[in-house]
C-alpha cells in the first residue's frame, strides 16, 4: 500500500523555491522519452491557434515545434532561463507556492 502521510508529501529541500531557482539550471527535468509523451499529449489536448499558459515554464518548451499558438506566457521562477525558452511570447516570474 503505498505511503499517504503527510510525512511521504515533505519535499526534501523545505526552503522557499525561490532560493532554489536564484540560479538558472539550463538542465532538464526529465528524459527524452518523458519529453515525448508529454510534447504528444500536448499536441493532442491544445488546440492550434489557441492561447497558452506554460506553468512552471523553463527554459526547454514542451509545446510541439509544428503546432502554432497564438500566444504562449510562460509562468516560472527564474527569469534567465524563460528568457531563453523561444516559444515564449512573454513571461512572468512568480512563486505560485508564495502567490497563488
Amino acid at each position: 500500500m503505498p505511503d499517504f502521510s503527510a510525512e511521504a508529501f515533505r519535499r526534501h529541500d523545505e526552503r522557499p523555491d525561490p532560493l532554489f531557482y536564484l540560479q538558472p539550471r539550463f538542465v532538464t527535468h526529465i528524459d527524452a522519452a518523458a519529453v515525448a509523451a508529454v510534447t504528444q499529449l500536448y499536441r493532442e489536448t491544445f488546440p492550434p491557434g489557441g492561447a497558452i499558459v506554460d506553468v512552471m515554464s523553463s527554459w526547454v518548451s514542451h509545446l510541439p515545434s509544428e503546432v502554432e499558438y497564438a500566444r504562449v506566457v510562460g509562468l516560472g521562477l527564474n527569469r534567465r532561463e524563460l528568457a531563453a525558452n523561444p516559444r515564449l511570447d512573454t513571461f512572468v516570474v512568480q512563486d505560485l507556492n508564495h502567490a497563488p
